[in-house]
């Protein structure tokens, strides 16, 4: 996903732990204030006061504290960019078909991640959190497929390529054999647009079956994945073999291309997984798992 820089400072100022410890202060300050006044009644404010700028300057940089944040960043972003692409596809296909279909295969491959987290979060193996994020990021990214190759179908079907296909004979004829008076330069304009306009359709339709095919192998891939990590070794460096993997094996950048440009113009704030994809690492662990 999409990783800004997150407040760090900001973060250890309303984390759960300092609003306790400001609640506490102000407590023993009101206490000591009763009976000695609010002089010592302040030594607790001001105490806090100096806490919290000790814990500004040195928690932020401390790496434990900065992946708990980035993993609540990242988390916050996909989920965000989850319900902007499911809001978007209830809109466009929740009455067509297969839409009961694609979602179930959608909550199975949430499942599979979930569960993985589960097993991240144990401890009984080697495999990191962020390693489950990368599969995590892909079930974005397959939200943001289906939604892609809903946006074609209807680029596609506001064309009736028929009658495309007849006007544009019709000028060549025309061109052909022009009757006096026929405005040649306003023809070959014509000829141009509706070759033009026939070619973009045949590409969407290209890329229509490339979206398609990403797809169906997804899901699959994901639960092979699963599969794979569930079955090896708990002292297996998971982590590992998903870097090594991700340099033998490339998803087509011209479909990661395709789903970015065409959400952008959907959903231009939505966040997609980027640089090293979801999909990409999840093609690439499936590899390494039948290695």
């Amino acid at each position: 996903m999409p990783e800004g820089k997150p407040p760090y400072v900001k973060e250890v100022l309303t984390s759960q732990a300092n609003l306790y410890a400001f609640l506490g202060s102000l407590a023993a300050a009101a206490l000591l204030s009763i009976p000695f006044g609010f002089g010592v009644g302040a030594v607790p404010l001001i105490a806090f006061a100096a806490g919290e700028v000790l814990a500004a300057l040195h928690i932020p940089s401390l790496p434990t504290f900065r992946e708990k944040v980035d993993r609540l960043w990242r988390a916050k972003a996909r989920q965000a960019s989850r319900e902007q692409l499911i809001a978007e596809l209830q809109k466009r296909a929740a009455k067509r078909e297969g839409f009961s279909m694609r979602l179930r295969t959608y909550q199975r491959m949430l499942e599979r991640v979930g569960a993985l987290y589960q097993r991240a979060e144990t401890g009984l193996s080697r495999l990191a959190h962020r390693d489950v994020e990368q599969l995590d990021d892909a079930t974005v990214e397959y939200l943001g497929l289906w939604l892609s190759a809903l946006v074609i179908d209807d680029r596609v079907d506001s064309i009736n390529l028929r009658e495309v296909d007849a006007k544009l004979a019709g000028i060549v004829k025309e061109l052909a054999a022009p009757r006096p008076g026929t405005d040649i330069r306003q023809l070959q304009k014509a000829r141009t647009d509706y070759a033009a306009l026939i070619e973009r359709h045949n590409r969407m339709q290209s890329r229509r079956r490339a979206l398609e095919a990403a797809m169906l192998s997804m899901p699959d891939q994901l639960d092979e994945i699963y599969q794979t990590i569930m079955t090896l070794p708990a002292s297996e460096d998971v982590g590992n073999r998903l870097e090594e993997a991700v340099g033998k094996l490339r998803l087509q950048e011209d479909i990661e291309a395709d789903l970015a440009s065409g959400l952008a113009d959907v959903l231009p704030g939505v966040a997609m997984p980027s640089t090293t994809s979801g999909a990409r690492r999840l093609v690439a662990v499936a590899g390494a798992g039948k290695g």
